[in-house]
């Protein structure tokens, strides 16, 4: 888990539970540093700064920006940490910049009001600090070394997540995709991972695969070359999920919550809080996606929110 690994010239991966980028623009003096992602909470930051010390020595390298893909607290949560450290800059796209100034956006979106207790951990409450700077897809960087930042789109895990594109002078580029696609493992473990938007999460997906990269780094897995075969293990992970609530809503109507039940006990797994509370958001996320698709429709009835399929064979 701990070390740099160096994909391009000066484009590194520092493993994790979220794995962090770090461009570098060598100096003779010191070597800059921008960070893509920055861990959850202090702790995890403290790590990814321990190893950059380690790589580059104490006092020589300085951290310029730290860019986050998206603010969930597991991508965003460490930033704070390196603005008190380093006083760098943080930057992140307009709609994401939200769920840093107010932290409480994460579990409150996926409570669906104010959250328990159980939610206001660092794991889903990022601690604040100040953008320095908003980025959009309009903009790229150029570095004084010739290498260039660009950002790409990656709408569906979250509002507004960006890939952040790493570009060589010769044009190689490393894109770190964050949640827009997740490693063999994370898929394998995590069969219903969290999806804000499943519609823009599939054609994400679809873009991936038109996009040229000589690597591809998502958040949660392995560096890959060819993306192609993470793009397809994840479109299936999100097809099996659909066709586990059409098969389940195809026998009976149910409410949100009795589908999520029914889904998890289809999937063999057992729910704790924050499973339930996780996987019943993005349930609700692929209902509006089938309502929206035509392929199922609700009733109110007695005071209840009914899901069925349309046409059912």
């Amino acid at each position: 888990m701990n070390g740099m690994n160096e994909l391009l010239p000066g484009i590194f991966v520092i493993p994790g539970q979220t794995n962090t980028g770090a461009l570098c623009i060598y100096g003779t003096k010191k070597t800059e540093v921008y960070l893509i992602d920055s861990g959850t909470g202090s702790a995890d930051a403290a790590r990814i700064y321990g190893t950059l010390e380690s790589y580059f020595g104490a006092d020589a390298f300085t951290l310029t920006a730290v860019i986050n893909t998206h603010s969930h607290a597991d991508h965003a949560g460490g930033s704070a940490f390196f603005v008190r450290k380093t006083g760098c800059g943080v930057w992140m796209t307009c709609g994401e910049r939200a769920g840093m100034e107010n932290p409480l956006l994460q579990s409150s979106v996926a409570w669906g009001g104010c959250p328990p207790p159980e939610f206001e951990t660092a794991y889903f409450v990022p601690e604040p600090c100040e953008i320095t700077r908003i980025v959009s897809e309009k903009e790229a960087v150029p570095l004084c070394d010739g290498k260039k930042i660009s950002f790409l789109p990656l709408p569906g895990h979250y509002f507004d997540m960006t890939g952040v594109l790493c570009t060589e002078p010769d044009g190689r580029t490393v894109l770190f995709s964050g949640d827009a696609v997740f490693g063999r493992t994370v898929i394998g473990k995590f069969s219903i991972p969290f999806l804000y938007d499943t519609g823009a999460f599939l054609e994400t997906l679809d873009m991936l695969c038109l996009q040229h990269a000589a690597w591809y780094v998502p958040s949660h897995g392995d560096a890959v070359t060819d993306i192609a075969e993470t793009v397809e293990m994840n479109k299936i992970a999100v097809l099996e999920t659909i066709a586990g609530i059409m098969s389940v809503l195809a026998k009976k109507p149910l409410t949100a919550e009795e589908l999520l039940t029914a889904v998890a006990d289809l999937n063999g797994i057992t729910l704790k809080i924050q499973q339930y509370v996780l996987i019943g958001c993005t349930l609700r996320s692929y209902l509006s996606y089938l309502y929206r698709t035509g392929r199922i429709t609700y009733t109110v009835e007695h005071n209840r929110m009914v899901w069925s399929v349309l046409n059912p064979e």
